[in-house]
């Protein structure tokens, strides 16, 4: 199944970045609304388009939104045992498939 980065304005001036992957919506972040940032992840947006700065076109909002996302899907994969990103997945593939990293 893919997964989404999307973000919902939850206040005034406030954006929440979600994960959805695996039919489950994860909670990754909040940050001020910018409009940039807006109108790029608000529909949803496949994690590897979500950390791929090459389509931030240099808006720096984007920018810096791209460059915090893979530390807290990082979290979220620890936190809740779910393989998102790539590297995730080739790090436990390379044990057989056993959970352990090295």
């Amino acid at each position: 199944m893919r997964s989404l980065i999307f973000c919902r304005s939850t206040g005034h001036n406030i954006h929440s970045f979600y994960l959805s992957s695996g039919g489950r919506n994860y909670f990754l972040f909040t940050q001020r609304f910018r409009w940039g940032t807006h109108t790029y992840y608000s529909g949803g947006v496949p994690i590897d388009a979500a950390i791929d700065f090459s389509r931030a076109h240099r808006n720096t909002a984007v920018e810096m939104t791209m460059d915090k996302i893979p530390m807290y899907i990082r979290y979220i994969e620890k936190e809740y045992g779910i393989e998102v990103l790539r590297q995730t997945r080739r790090r436990y593939r390379w044990n057989d498939g056993l959970r352990t990293c090295a």
